[in-house]
């Protein structure tokens, strides 16, 4: 009888850790699932960042020439009322 209560403990403890193994894979499979929503997530906000930044750029290049043209169109214009008040 002694081995049979062995045998029955045995058993009730394998049935114990697989279920145990199956829960804890399952707890690692929905980790993994919200680990790849969240690297999803990362992803797309760095490519909108990385567009924004983009944007940014762009129009930064495009009011520094336009600035530098509005200070050439200055200069002549103040070369234009010199010239009058010189003559």
């Amino acid at each position: 009888m002694e081995n049979e209560e062995r045998f029955k403990k045995l058993e009730e403890a394998i049935l114990l850790m697989k279920d145990l193994v199956v829960r804890h894979e399952d707890r690692i499979d929905g980790h993994d699932k919200k680990l790849s929503d969240f690297y999803k997530a990362m992803e797309d906000s760095r490519e909108d960042f990385n567009f924004k930044l983009n944007a940014l750029i762009d129009a930064q290049l495009r009011n520094e020439s336009d600035i530098e043209k509005l200070k050439e169109a200055s200069e002549s214009q103040l070369k234009r009322i010199e010239n009058i008040e010189n003559k």
